[in-house]
């Protein structure tokens, strides 16, 4: 009998059959191992488990009375930490909170005040008190709380909690000078004298200079001045000197010029009367411009700011009006020298403040 004889196309379609079907094999394998794989992982794991479960229950089990007695120490001594805090945190006794009678004060040179503490809770262990100043060239305090008024200007006192510094309280404390303490005062333009309060030469409403006074503008104010022109311009600013000393007469033309113009009481808010022009003391200079637009400019905050590390001070500052007598003058400086200038400033007092004298004229 012939054989029947297979074509190319089918041979190849058998080949193609029979290589899906051992690729098929092949992954229906894989997929079986892998699967026992896990279940083989997962047996172990649970083995492992089963017995590290039993070894730990094998070593550590305790009896029942032993977990009963286990239980009630654990409780306790949870009972015992927690009394512990609570004991400790009353222990210490910090203070938590301090009170004052009063918190701010005016107090004359060479007076004292002493506020009343209370601190919180009463039955903190440690009340012990600290007491600061933030400056004792205007006011010191002893460790009882006892405020000393040393030199006009303002500042802080500070009393702090020992045992806890984080608490605090503090008083505004300002000084002011003692009157008995200021020189008489000169009400006429006749003055024959020149007048010095506390080493301080004064030319304002209520003080005059002699009509003959004229010693130009001051060597050192003059020097001083030109430093700080010199230190400003470092910083890209422009601080000149526009007017300098006046002498009597030269002041008497100015000020019945300004009279004519607005008359005598509003003049009298901005020039001062002859006789009684800083301008007169050689110690005085107007820079710049000399008018109100000064104050807006970066020359103006400047000047403010470090004027008294020159030996000036801003004359006659804004809010002050009623006690200097002038309207305010950004352009204005005074020399008094470095250690009193610094001390004003900081004092945040007008000259006529912490020298303790005022600023009227007597008609």
């Amino acid at each position: 009998m012939a054989k029947k004889r297979v074509t190319k196309y089918t041979l190849r379609r058998r080949r193609a059959v029979a290589v899906l079907i051992l690729l098929l094999l092949i992954i229906i394998i894989a997929v079986i191992a892998n699967a026992c794989s896990d279940d083989k992982k997962v047996s172990k794991g649970k083995a492992k488990n089963e017995s590290s479960t039993s070894q730990t229950t094998t070593t550590t089990k305790p009896s029942q009375q032993n977990i009963i007695i286990n239980t009630t120490t654990t409780a306790a001594n949870m009972l015992n930490q927690n009394t512990t805090t609570t004991t400790t945190a009353a222990e210490k006794g910090d203070v938590e909170s301090i009170s004052l009678t009063f918190y701010a004060a005016n107090i004359k040179v060479g007076d004292k005040k002493m506020p009343i503490v209370t601190m919180s809770p009463s039955n903190a262990k440690d009340k012990s008190e600290i007491w600061e100043s933030s400056n004792t060239v205007i006011a010191t305090v002893d460790v009882k709380g006892n405020i000393l008024g040393v030199s006009p200007g303002t500042c802080y006192i500070t009393v702090k909690s020992k045992s806890n510094p984080d608490v605090y309280a503090e008083v505004k404390v300002t000084v002011v000078a003692n009157e008995e303490d200021a020189e008489p005062t000169p009400t006429s333009s006749d003055a024959s004298q020149p007048t010095y309060v506390k080493g301080v030469l004064i030319a304002n409403k209520s003080y005059a200079l002699p009509k003959d006074y004229n010693p130009g503008l001051d060597p050192t104010t003059k020097s001083q001045f030109e430093l700080l022109s010199a230190d400003a311009k470092k910083e890209g600013l422009d601080i000149h000197l526009s007017s300098g000393f006046r002498s009597y007469d030269y002041q008497k033309r100015i000020y019945n010029n300004y009279v004519n113009a607005y008359g005598q009481s509003t003049a009298d808010t901005f020039s001062a009367r002859p006789g009684h022009s800083e301008h007169q003391t050689g110690l005085a200079i107007d820079v710049n411009s000399i008018d109100d637009s000064f104050a807006a400019t970066p020359e103006s905050a400047w000047l403010a700011s470090n004027a008294h590390r020159y030996g000036f001070i801003i004359r006659y500052p804004k809010g002050k009006e009623h006690i200097t007598g002038y309207k305010y003058e950004s352009w204005h400086i005074r020399y008094l020298g470095v250690d009193t200038a610094t001390a004003v400033y900081n004092s945040g007092l007008t000259l006529e403040e912490y020298l303790g004298i005022d600023s009227k004229y007597s008609n």
